[in-house]
């Protein structure tokens, strides 16, 4: 009986003995082996030093707490000890380091509570006796010291507690004062109290700049350390609230045309807009003019379907933007600079009423009696002023000097002689568009669409009428070609037809 154990020992003690690789015979009791010893390739060493390299902890090293605020340290690697680590900080500072503090002045015993970049205080041979906190019988100050802002310690001097209770305890960044940090601003003897990313919600204004962490901004400050800016604070206080939710809301008593100075000053451009159309308003109300409240507190009292009788009203100036205004009698309005872009006009009367340099851009004018009208320099792009159900837009005799009608849809509207000197009808819709005996000297017509339309007796002379659409009969008798062409009257024709 062969003992298994015996056999195994004797094959190892054999294999020990020759070569790797060589075969040999193996004879144990009555039984024989075949051997070969293998080769093995020997295991790679560990490099321990450069994976401690890389657990290794990060460490900020000040000699004082007023180096932490300048930024003049060190960037230490934290050893496997803390004597390693004193070891390191030692080389790297130039002088002796015999123990390592917080921020707060609190001793580090193990160097395992550091994580990687924190901020520590080196304790050298030259600080060591003095005390943490200050001495005030020795009269010297720790260069480690705690700030008196961040010592929380009780006083048991006194009955009364006297401590500082923080929701979280604020340690000096290298990096300078943040977005977060909060500001008092002393404006004119009122002292508003805010942060900085609030003062900065407006990057381009006057505040962003000066309270940007980056800039620096000098400043004077009163005893209290509030920065000292002359200007007004009742005109102040609503801008500030602007910037901390961007609504504009003025109390009762307080003239927007202060604000809107302080916003100009400060460069708070979001704000200025807004108080501009309040000021406009306020200097309407007091001229006697309406007031965009009054006119829709008006125009809320009737019905839709209902005519509005506004004839003869001074609106100068009124914002009548995005309304519903159809069915309302304008005539002989005073309209002038008005803004009524995007607003609903169908059905609406401006006969003989004063658009001066108006807004009417994309405004509805669909079935709008408008003779006689004055609409003079003003803008009328992407305006639907189509034929509908049958009924034009009357613009006879109107004037229309220097208007701007660019892509406007004018199919079927009469402009029967009406002035368009220097008008832009550029890229508009004039199918079946009734022009005859217009006024469209120097008038820019390029890529118009004409087909149908009737320009007989028109002046044309200086009218651009590159890329248009033109009917075949007027394409007979007028060279597109040519800078400064007429259409001729009928009679003349009908001659050059038979001809």
């Amino acid at each position: 009986m062969v003992d298994p154990l015996s056999v195994s020992r004797s094959i190892g003690r054999s294999l020990l003995k020759f070569p790797a690789g060589e075969r040999r015979a193996l004879t144990t009791g009555q039984s024989t082996f075949d051997l070969c010893a293998a080769v093995v390739s020997p295991a790679p060493r560990l490099d321990l030093s450069a994976i401690m390299s890389s657990l290794s902890v990060r460490l900020n090293v000040f000699t004082s707490v007023e180096d932490v605020a300048k930024q003049r340290g060190k960037v230490v690697l934290a050893g496997a000890t803390l004597a390693d680590t004193l070891l390191t900080a030692s080389e790297s500072l130039g002088e002796t380091v015999v123990a390592l503090r917080s921020s707060l002045g609190a001793l580090v015993t193990d160097i395992n509570v550091l994580r990687d970049w924190d901020v520590v205080i080196a304790v050298t041979e030259s600080t060591e006796k003095l005390p943490v906190n200050g001495d005030s019988t020795s009269g010297t100050s720790s260069p480690f010291a705690i700030p008196s802002h961040l010592n929380t310690a009780r006083d048991t001097s006194h009955d009364v507690p006297d401590f500082t209770l923080r929701k979280t305890t604020h340690v000096p960044s290298p990096d300078g004062p943040s977005r977060s940090d909060w500001v008092r601003l002393n404006m004119g003897g009122r002292v508003f109290a805010t942060t900085r990313a609030t003062l900065s919600s407006d990057p381009d204004s006057m505040l962003a700049r000066m309270f940007e962490p980056s800039e620096g901004w000098l400043s004077a400050t009163d005893a209290s350390g509030a920065f000292l800016i002359d200007r007004s604070p009742t005109y102040f206080e609503p801008l500030l609230n602007f910037l901390r939710h961007g609504k504009l809301i003025l109390n009762e008593g307080i003239s927007p045309q202060g604000v809107l100075e302080e916003a100009k000053f400060f460069g708070i451009s979001k704000a200025i807009e807004p108080l501009e159309a309040l000021v406009w308003d306020e200097e309407l109300s007091a001229s006697g003019h309406f007031t965009r409240k009054e006119f829709l507190h008006f125009l809320a009292s009737t019905s839709s379907a209902a005519p509005l009788r506004c004839q003869g009203l001074n609106l100068e100036g009124l914002n009548l933007s995005n309304l519903d205004l159809r069915n309302i009698n304008f005539k002989c309005a005073n309209l002038r600079h008005c803004n009524l872009s995007c607003s609903d006009l169908s059905h609406c009367v401006f006969e003989r009423a004063d658009l001066f340099q108006a807004n009417l851009n994309e405004a509805v004018i669909q079935c709008v009696h408008m003779p006689r009208v004055n609409l003079e320099g003003a803008t009328l792009k992407g305006c639907h002023m189509g034929e509908r159900l049958g009924v034009q837009t009357n613009l006879e005799g109107a004037n229309l000097k220097g208007a701007i009608f660019d892509n406007s849809q004018m199919n079927g509207v009469n402009l029967r002689l009406a002035s368009l000197r220097g008008s832009c009808l550029r890229s508009c819709n004039l199918r079946y568009a009734v022009m005859a005996c217009t006024d469209l000297e120097n008038s820019d017509m390029t890529g118009c669409d004409l087909q149908h339309a009737n320009l007989r007796g028109s002046n044309l002379a200086g009218a651009v009428f590159t890329n248009i659409i033109a009917p075949l009969h007027m394409s007979q008798t007028v060279n597109v070609s040519d800078s400064s062409a007429s259409v001729p009257s009928p009679d003349s024709t009908s001659g050059q037809d038979q001809n």
